[in-house]
């Protein structure tokens, strides 16, 4: 019962839902692409029939929008229902339109709206509070990473806000500054002690990104350097190896990053995901740094569901028992 009266308030919403789930768009088009369940290049494409969010891939099958993002997020279908169902009253009937990018223009007066109302993470602070939470606790944080008390979090409200500006190394202005492209925001609970019970508490601005883009999270001055999927993971791969790490955001960025000038060695730091989506990104990467030449090491956590920030966490523990 609860399945088809999830299934059925979804017909005509399934973009909206599975951008909010984190899908990024270029699966959802009508047209033979990548694949974001087997990663094959050529064999997918998101038909949508009837508004069912329907989907067909010749290696991974065919089924509705509800298969896919049981696949695609890998959780079991009552804790997914249970979002889709708070992700409904968020999206709009006709909103399997596809989204327009935004122009240059406005990308980059958002951008700047966005970092004029914020200022970098400073101890005390929400977002100070929530990365201490993740047993992540840096005295100086990186410029790119930055809070706002009381941001408009696209579903009407309005919560405190931690801000990873992303852009790609080595592209600055003409003060030699560096610039950013695009912005993502994990919004927060009123006293930071986790994220927003919401839809979706995090959320990227819309459109597409340069190959390279990620959030940095240290200055680069040569040698190895490591990339991560989420901002907490790679903190806590940075602390837990003593080198810099930046973060990708997520699985699809991750697969076709690229390393900043002068770098000839790359530490992937994947997440170990049931369904292999981020062991798959991390080896994705780690093959096309190798053919190009770099020195090229991915590593995964053991145990299945950690990322680095498991990892780290259970060794803080540890340490201090």
């Amino acid at each position: 019962m609860f399945h088809e009266k999830t299934t059925v308030a979804a017909k005509g919403k399934w973009r909206g839902i599975l951008l909010e789930l984190g899908m990024p768009e270029q699966f959802l088009r009508d047209k033979h692409g990548p694949c974001p369940l087997c990663k094959g290049k050529d064999r997918y494409r998101w038909d949508n029939k009837g508004g069912a969010g329907t989907y067909i891939c010749s290696q991974c099958g065919a089924g509705d929008g509800m298969k896919l993002a049981m696949e695609f997020t890998g959780e079991p279908f009552p804790v997914l229902a249970s979002r889709i169902d708070q992700i409904i009253r968020n999206v709009k009937l006709g909103e399997d339109k596809p989204r327009f990018e935004l122009s240059d223009a406005d990308r980059r007066r958002q951008l700047l709206e966005i970092w004029l109302a914020s200022q970098v993470v400073r101890p005390g602070d929400l977002a100070h509070k929530y990365l201490e939470t993740r047993g992540i606790e840096e005295l100086v944080y990186p410029a790119a990473l930055r809070s706002n008390p009381s941001m408009r979090d696209g579903e009407g409200g309005v919560r405190p806000c931690m801000i990873a500006m992303v852009g790609v190394h080595g592209q600055v202005n003409e003060k030699g500054q560096q610039t950013f492209v695009s912005a993502h925001r994990t919004f927060l609970k009123p006293d930071g002690s986790g994220k927003a019970e919401m839809a979706a508490p995090r959320k990227m601005m819309p459109g597409s990104l340069p190959e390279g883009a990620c959030v940095m999270l240290s200055d680069y001055y040569g040698g190895p350097i490591g990339i991560a999927e989420g901002i907490e993971t790679a903190m806590s791969a940075s602390a837990h190896y003593s080198m810099p790490v930046w973060a990708a955001l997520n699985t699809s960025i991750l697969a076709k990053w690229w390393p900043p000038n002068g770098c000839t060695e790359v530490v992937i730091f994947g997440d170990n995901d049931r369904l292999f989506g981020g062991q798959s990104a991390a080896y994705a990467l780690a093959h096309r740094l190798a053919v190009k030449g770099f020195d090229a090491k991915p590593i995964i956590p053991q145990r299945e569901g950690d990322d680095w920030n498991d990892v780290w966490q259970r060794d803080r523990c540890r340490k201090a028992c």
